[in-house]
């Protein structure tokens, strides 16, 4: 059943809350076990720790259908994530993300990391999620131990470690509707007493979601293959190292986003004249070195990541034959290139008691060394004639007819921090956590744009930043721990691939650098077991004021777009996680978040929407693209964001889940899990405006059931069925800077229904 109003959804979790709440517990009742999280670069318990975390385990990952990183939205409080322009994962966290996402200098607000790695590169979270022992999220800033680029929080995926204990493996093969095939398997091989290895690998192959009529191609479709090798060799009690090598490979149709101008019946239609295709090549490579000492251990991180990336789309998401002429602007990437290689070192000390008895204590040093190399052709119809004209480099300021774009970019950023953090007990209820980091931060970018303006730019921009963290615990008794926090967030400035000129008859709005980010966090929580153990509760508020906030911006000269700075806006939230054993086969999980924002300050900036609507009309009486008049008419929709909401923030997410286990005695048990997640609306863009940027909420219900047989086998059978309803949700939302303006959505998937062999040996 789908709900309509989010009041209905709101009272069906407190009232299941409540009901929970009021068990009374006995001796023999299952309760919650403790979970263990690396968060803080030690191993803890999740309720002793004074952070937001959410934790799912590779069970619930399983049962919930987690396969990647866009299904953790909304089941993660306050978690929003989408795949911009179908390939560009991007995390919102209490609204503070990524807007800036076409500039693959500009840091995303969510940092990634991998077994304690950071991952750098924004394509390797296209990555199918493998063989994972847990996934923790951390919500709020994360700058002291994670880097200026968690304002948003932090995503640590932990994979399940080789054992020396003996050899097993497991394997299973799902079959669905949408010609699926997905095969998944690991195996676990002592190979001595202090050396093991685990390998693990999926292959995933699919049909596509969504028909592009004018070509015939079925998008949305999936064709990868994951795999990892873990190494794990320990010599002594007091030394292990940890060797990863990753890959992920994926050739696909890629995404389908339906332009809003698109007339074509059915959310899953529509009409494109230029192919679309995504290619993605992903390499991780790392050593983990850790020793134990009587007082502190030493852990040293090592990583090397190599991405490739290959685009090719309609630009303009339309058939323009379909469309009005002038309506829009025709334009085809092909294609875009994208490589990045990724250099990371880290070295951290741990207490292993306290210093003095009262202070447990971290610290470390962190390097970061990225080089991307760019390319994008865009290929333009400016004389609407259904001719995209080819051009090369050599001939680009020969060119007459119709022009294309072409850009060529190789970015490079170097960063070196050095942070430390202590937990200080005052008594046995009281406790005051601080942490500081200070970071260098230098970003060079070499940039030739071809298209009239002549020769290569090089930008510099550099900055150094303390940020911090300070936070006071208290125990209300064994089970409840209150807390209270301030911390300050840092995300560098950079360059801009394009940006304005002087020599224009319109005002600038992009500048050639953008300046750092800054974030005051303030932030009060509650953790508390209920009912003797067979209830958890974990609750927080906050409020975030930010300086300097980065958003995507345009400028009115044609091509130029980048990364702008909002001076002042503000966040106000909530979140909730409950869970309780309803009964001894019966469990409840209920998450919820409530955002508020706002910009607060004046700010002028251009929707580039309405500019390229204005450019193109003009276009369609004879003026040419670079004229002043375009200019002109262009810089009239600049627009005062003073008072809108921030872009993709929903106001409302939900989820509520179901785990219920029944035993069949002899027979073995039933395991079934029903999942309902709602995401509220918000908007695409700081412009908040009407035509194109409120995207509509939508709720999703998921049912897994499975079969375990007793004693003595070793395989099992499941029921999957996603998106039960077959709800038309938008995933995102996403206009174009460079060119054309051209909005687009990516739905979620439809209904799929699967079933799932598995097997232990």
């Amino acid at each position: 059943m789908k709900y309509s109003y989010i009041a209905v959804k709101v009272l069906s979790i407190t009232v299941a809350a409540s009901l929970a709440a009021n068990i009374s517990a006995q001796d023999s009742q299952p309760v919650f076990e403790e979970v263990l999280v690396t968060a803080e670069k030690r191993s803890e318990s999740l309720q002793d720790l004074s952070q937001a975390i959410t934790v799912l385990t590779g069970e619930d990952l399983d049962t919930r259908q987690v396969t990647s990183f866009v299904d953790l939205s909304a089941i993660a409080p306050g978690v929003n994530i989408a795949k911009n322009e179908g390939f560009k994962t991007v995390i919102t966290i209490r609204g503070v993300g990524n807007e800036a996402n076409q500039n693959a200098i500009a840091n995303p607000s969510v940092s990634y990391h991998l077994d304690g790695i950071y991952v750098a590169s924004p394509f390797a979270l296209q990555t199918d999620f493998l063989d994972l022992e847990r996934i923790e999220v951390l919500r709020g800033p994360q700058g002291t131990l994670f880097g200026q680029n968690s304002t948003g929080g932090a995503i640590n995926v932990v994979t399940t470690a080789p054992s020396m204990d003996s050899s097993f493996g497991k394997a299973d093969l799902t079959l669905g509707d949408y010609g699926l095939i997905k095969a998944r398997a690991a195996y676990n091989l002592p190979l001595s007493d202090t050396l093991a290895v685990r390998a693990s690998i999926i292959s995933n192959k699919r049909d596509g979601f969504t028909d592009n009529l004018t070509l015939g191609q079925d998008l949305d479709d999936a064709n990868s293959l994951s795999a990892r090798v873990r190494v794990l060799y320990e010599p002594s009690d007091n030394f292990r190292a940890n060797f990863t090598a990753q890959y992920f490979d994926e050739d696909r149709n890629g995404a389908a986003q339906k332009g809003l101008l698109d007339p074509t019946p059915g959310a899953r239609k529509l009409r494109q004249n230029s192919i679309a295709e995504y290619e993605l090549e992903s390499q991780l490579y790392s050593a983990v070195l850790e020793w134990d000492f009587e007082k502190f251990s030493v852990k040293s991180l090592t990583s090397y990541q190599d991405d490739d990336i290959l685009i090719r789309r309609d630009n303009d998401r339309n058939d323009l034959d379909f469309l009005p002429p002038f309506a829009q602007l025709p334009s085809s990437y092909d294609p875009e290139t994208n490589k990045q290689t990724t250099i990371t070192q880290e070295v951290n000390l741990v207490s292993s008691e306290p210093l003095f008895g009262k202070l447990d204590w971290v610290a470390g040093v962190f390097y970061l060394d990225t080089d991307v190399e760019i390319s994008i052709l865009e290929r333009l119809d400016f004389g609407f004639d259904g001719t995209f004209d080819p051009f090369t480099i050599e001939t680009i300021y020969a060119y007459g007819g119709d022009v294309g774009f072409i850009s060529d970019s190789k970015p490079e950023r170097d960063s070196t921090s050095m942070y430390g953090q202590g937990t200080w007990n005052l008594s046995e209820t009281w406790r005051t956590v601080f942490g500081l980091r200070y970071t260098e931060d230098e970003v060079y970018s070499s940039v030739t744009n071809y298209y009239g303006r002549e020769g290569t730019d090089i930008l510099e921009i550099e900055s150094d930043k303390v940020t911090g963290r300070l936070v006071v615990e208290h125990d209300i008794n064994d089970s409840t721990m209150l807390f209270g926090s301030f911390t300050k967030g840092f995300k560098p400035g950079g360059s801009n691939l394009t940006y304005g000129t002087e020599a224009v008859v319109a005002p600038i709005v992009v500048l050639p650098i953008f300046n750092e980010e800054i974030v005051n966090a303030y932030e009060i929580g509650l953790k508390t077991d209920l009912a003797d153990g067979r209830a958890r509760l974990n609750a927080a508020a906050f409020y975030y004021d930010y300086k300097n906030l980065q958003y995507q911006a345009t400028d009115p000269e044609v091509f130029n777009g980048g990364v702008g700075n909002i001076p002042e806006s503000e966040i106000f939230g909530a979140e909730l996680e409950f869970s309780a054993f309803l009964s001894d086969s019966l469990i409840l999980d209920a998450r919820m978040a409530w955002l508020d924002t706002e910009i607060t300050s004046d700010h002028l900036a251009l929707d580039n929407v309405q500019s390229e609507a204005a450019g193109n009309a003009l276009l369609g009486q004879g003026f040419d693209l670079f004229s002043d008049e375009i200019q002109i008419a262009r810089a009239d929709q600049i627009q005062n964001v003073n008072g809108n909401e921030l872009a993709k923030t929903p106001s409302f997410t939900g989820n509520l889940s179901l785990n219920w286990t029944k035993e069949l005695e002899a027979w073995g048990e039933m395991r079934s899990t029903l999942q309902y997640t709602y995401r509220g609306d918000f908007k695409h863009r700081i412009f908040n405006n009407a035509d194109t940027d409120i995207v509509p909420s939508y709720d999703v219900l998921d049912l897994v059931i499975g079969f375990y047989p007793g004693a003595g086998e070793s395989w099992h059978a499941e029921l999957v069925a996603k998106n039960l309803t077959d709800e038309d949700g938008i995933n995102a939302r996403f206009t174009d800077v460079f060119g054309v303006g051209a909005t687009g959505d990516e739905l979620i998937g439809p209904r799929q229904l699967m079933v799932r062999f598995g097997m232990d040996f």
